[in-house]
């Protein structure tokens, strides 16, 4: 087979146009993110919820989800009873909740978070696109 030369930069071209639409998008959803982690952080300065990321979600129940999360501001980790929602894993959430008994686990500290307790929230990859975007301090 005879490749015309035409044909080959034709098939370069598109590839360097898809390779580029990709990595505007990539910036784009990037930027995104990143201001959505500081929309986050501004609201935690108010001092009006804590703020924790879901670590691990071990159980997806018709009723919501159970987690282990750990606390930002002391790196203690809880287990947590999301109510009527599936809480994605690695998400970031201000929340105004409280713990109490679990009679599952006979765990005298999960914490319950029921939807209207969540402030806000962001996914996990909210925080890496932030982290991304600051210069490292010299």
């Amino acid at each position: 087979m005879n490749s015309s030369p035409g044909l080959v930069i034709v098939a370069v071209l598109v590839a360097l146009a898809i390779v580029a639409v990709r990595r505007r998008s990539n910036h784009r959803r990037d930027a995104q993110l990143a201001a959505q982690w500081d929309t986050l952080q501004r609201q935690r300065a108010t001092g009006t919820g804590h703020l924790l990321h879901v670590t691990q979600v071990y159980q997806r129940a018709r009723r919501g989800s159970k987690a282990v999360i750990t606390w930002c501001d002391t790196g203690l980790q809880q287990d947590a009873w999301f109510w009527n929602w599936h809480v994605p894993p690695g998400a970031y959430l201000l929340v105004s909740a409280s713990s109490g008994y679990g009679p599952h686990s006979h765990n005298p500290h999960v914490l319950y978070v029921h939807p209207s307790q969540v402030q806000t929230w962001v996914p996990a990859q909210a925080a890496r696109a932030a982290q991304q975007r600051t210069p490292a301090p010299q």
